[in-house]
């Protein structure tokens, strides 16, 4: 009796004994699904990561936008099944059961089983006699389902309580008396507001340009070719530009939108005379570069801020080749985003190989409004949610930019988002691209690449060819979500059009370069990819104030973070917000310092490795493309997971509820940033200041 009772309890507890070792998905992870078994099966688990796909940049998604993910698997207490009588399959499909993806054979262990791009999907393992079958036929055993299906319609009983306008709800509306009435934004053309949401209102007053007749148009920008010792001068003023078929107020450097091309080599130094003809303080940080602290351009840390009127006058040296821009460092939520933007191109021979055709493409948005240009918060940053979304998408400050090649002809363009908060994901239909640098190097490897996604402040530069005459077009195509229905939907926008001429010619694909050259400088910091970060933040919103159905939708929607919002698909909710009721934060753990406070000290010529958290319990989860001047980094994890093609950054995007880890040389001596490069983000507190001496 006791044999038998010793084998029922072995055979009833083994399964469940393996599973022990299968690891648990943490509460509302983003990255991880839990694999749960049917009846049938009781005692078998599984658990599956979703891990970010080798690719040279930060955010990993599809032409089309949809995100990327390899599946890694964690199986325990299946029993053993001899092969010919079936083998466990794991399924993946959209929760549309349409299409089925067969992802191969799983058994107890831990194992990759391939990559998929559904926005929502389920995973499913079955029984199955054949293991090439294109659908499943087999009794099911283990399921789950992507984190991002937790995302679900509101229940319209609890929103019931905000249909009625605000005005029947005391307390509700964060509109004060002595606020001066705001124009409602542009509403996103394929969501409906609730009628609360109508009502609300930014506690802040409006301001925006006037519109004056006389003011003289934004001209292209110019190319400034410039060599060691030479001077300009950029002087920020209002413009006129007609944009969405109206005469826009705007700001430009030297009336230009985008402001100079400056053009140098590498290791020259020049000087600028910034001339402020605006209505606010102003400074130029010059982005990415290493130089002199004193130039940084960052009120506050590095020099008093210019005040309307004034002059300031920096010495800019040019220690690393690539693309970088130039951005004032002061109510850049206002400045930056009406046209004060300029792109530096600092060109060394072993940098990259010269091409014969080259373009310099500068990707920005802009909000209108039938009324024209939709205010800015006067005293505080609004649209401090999310950051400012445009509704109108602008290349080299043009709705849509004409571009000519030719056929066989090898064209690079140096691309760089200026966006306040908008990430995009760059496309030409039929066309690859070759990705061969970003912020301030080339990369290890060159890599081919259907779109680049490129996050605010980031640069990159792609080598491509067209073999075939004809009109190409260059879009950015993203998912968006509409959060009360919880369903994505596709947003492509043509943002420039290329004409090829030429006799049809052979594609030119070339074998992508290694650059032994790169792997050799960053060699030496090849130690600290295995280190125990020596620094760690945590990056998180506190909101207070906000009004009640704002709260609710907020605490709501905490179900499931997208790793990147693409589009301003909530424009009340964040328009109504401002830096009165936000509060973006970077938190040091170890100390519970917070932003400015934070006091970090580095020894010039150390190296350290910062492990930088994008909460997910934040109150509302975004993306936070990092920014560190002064110095430059190597992206080497993300979620633990190592990067296997090295670049040095100036900039990290950090999808939602993942972590990455940089590790930064220090050898620029001085007091310098750390903030996020969300503009509405920095204007709400997400900064901080580091020194090394």
């Amino acid at each position: 009796m006791r044999v038998i009772l010793f084998v029922v309890l072995s055979l009833f507890l083994a399964p469940r004994s393996q599973a022990q070792d299968v690891a648990q998905c943490l509460d509302l992870s983003l990255y991880c699904i839990q694999l749960l078994p049917t009846q049938d099966y009781n005692g078998a688990e599984g658990h599956v990561e979703m891990v970010r796909p080798s690719s040279p940049f930060g955010l990993t998604v599809t032409r089309e936008g949809r995100q990327r993910y390899r599946l890694m698997v964690d199986i325990a207490g299946l029993p053993e099944i001899d092969p010919a009588e079936g083998h466990f399959v794991l399924w993946a499909s959209p929760l549309t059961l349409d299409p089925v993806i067969n992802l191969g054979e799983v058994q107890n262990g831990s194992f990759e089983v391939g990559e998929i791009s559904f926005n929502k999907f389920m995973l499913v393992v079955s029984l199955e006699p054949d293991l090439d079958s294109d659908r499943r036929t087999g009794p099911l055993v283990l399921r789950g389902r992507s984190p991002s299906s937790r995302m679900e319609p509101h229940d319209m009983f609890q929103l019931s309580a905000f249909s009625e306008s605000a005005s029947a709800h005391d307390g509700m509306m964060h509109h004060e008396a002595d606020v001066e009435e705001w124009p409602h934004p542009a509403m996103h053309p394929r969501i409906d507001m609730m009628p609360y949401m109508m009502d609300l209102s930014p506690s802040v007053n409006p301001w925006s340009p006037d519109a004056a007749d006389y003011l003289p148009l934004a001209k292209p920008r110019s190319l400034q070719t410039l060599v060691d010792g030479d001077s300009l001068e950029l002087r920020a003023h209002f413009v006129r530009k007609r944009l969405a078929g109206r005469d826009l107020t705007m700001l430009g450097y030297n009336g230009e939108i985008p402001g100079p091309l400056i053009d140098v080599p590498k290791e020259a130094s020049i000087t600028v005379t910034f001339v402020n003809d605006t209505p606010f303080e102003s400074s130029i940080h010059w982005h990415g570069l290493r130089h002199d602290n004193r130039f940084d351009g960052v009120p506050g840390l590095t020099q008093d801020p210019v005040p309307p009127g004034g002059t300031f006058v920096y010495t800019v040296h040019f220690p690393d080749p690539g693309i970088y821009w130039y951005h004032p460092h002061h109510r850049e939520d206002i400045q930056q985003d009406l046209g004060l933007y300029g792109n530096m191109l600092v060109r060394s021979p072993d940098m990259l190989p010269d091409v014969s055709h080259e373009e310099v493409l500068v990707f920005d948005d802009l909000t209108l409004a039938p009324s024209g240009n939709v205010p800015y918060g006067k005293e505080e940053a609004n649209y401090t949610l999310m950051g400012r979304f445009g509704n109108v998408l602008l290349v080299n400050g043009e709705q849509r930019l004409d571009l000519k090649a030719k056929t066989g002809e090898p064209v690079r363009w140096f691309l760089t988002n200026v966006a306040n908060t908008r990430t995009m994901n760059l496309s030409v239909d039929g066309v690859a691209m070759k990705v061969v640098a970003s912020d301030l190097s080339a990369f290890e490897r060159e890599t081919w690449v259907e779109n680049v996604p490129i996050a605010p402040a980031e640069r990159y530069i792609v080598d491509l060819t067209f073999s075939e005459p004809g009109a190409y077009v260059l879009v950015n195509h993203v998912q968006a979500l509409n959060h009360s229905t919880g369903v994505f939907f596709p947003e492509r926008d043509t943002l420039a059009v290329i004409t090829v001429d030429g006799p049809s010619m052979e594609a030119w694909r070339p074998e992508a370069n290694d650059r032994p050259d790169v792997s050799e400088d960053i060699d030496p910091f090849r130690s600290w990819i295995n280190e125990t970060p020596t620094h760690e933040i945590e990056l998180f919103l506190r909101a207070t104030g906000l009004s009640t159905v704002v709260d609710w939708v907020l605490k709501v929607d905490q179900a499931y973070f997208h790793p990147v919002e693409w589009a301003g698909t909530m424009p009340m909710m964040n328009w109504s917000a401002s830096g009165r009721e936000t509060e973006w934060v970077i938190r040091e753990p170890s100390t519970g310092k917070e932003n400015m406070d934070i006091e970090w000290r580095f020894d010039l010529g150390s190296t350290a490795k910062i492990r930088i958290h994008n909460l997910r319990d934040s109150m509302h989860g975004m993306q936070h493309p990092i920014h560190l001047h002064g110095q430059r980094f190597l992206v080497v994890a993300y979620n633990g997971r190592p990067t296997d093609n090295l670049v040095w950054k100036d900039t990290v995007l950090i999808p939602a509820g993942m972590n990455a880890d940089i590790v930064v040389e220090f050898t620029n001596p001085g007091a310098w940033m750390m903030h996020c490069h969300i503009a509405e983000h920095l204007e709400a507190g997400m900064m901080s200041s580091f020194l090394v001496e």
